[in-house]
């Protein structure tokens, strides 16, 4: 009987484990930055694996894979024939730091401060 416990224990923790590390590669929600080089307020909305980022009318989608203190964000190339593809596309495409606070996101440095 004590060995049972002792097994259904060690697969609890185990499960625990599991859960803790698989909910750190992703982020949900929107975070906001009133700013960003001067061009004014900028948001990124995560869901799942997809990012949005809007800054005024321009809009873009994209995927998102966080690996460590590294964030890799991607926008799929046809966005670069838009006339609205923004240079801060262009420098949010790619392999960037990354920190995590409890209301706030770095990303290269910028923070993004979370939506309410």
């Amino acid at each position: 009987m004590k060995k049972i416990a002792k097994i259904l224990a060690l697969a609890m923790v185990l499960a625990i484990a599991c859960i803790t590390l698989a909910s750190c590669g992703k982020i949900s929600g929107t975070y906001e930055n009133n700013g960003f080089f001067g061009l004014g307020s900028t948001e990124l909305t995560f869901k799942g694996s997809k990012i949005t980022v809007e800054m005024g009318d321009v809009k873009a989608e994209g995927t998102y894979k966080i690996d460590k203190d590294k964030i890799t964000i991607e926008f799929p190339d046809e966005n670069e024939d838009d006339l609205t593809w923004s240079d801060l596309f262009k420098l949010l495409n790619g392999e960037h730091d990354f920190e995590k606070g409890d209301d706030y996101i770095k990303i290269g440095g910028t923070k993004y401060t979370k939506a309410d």
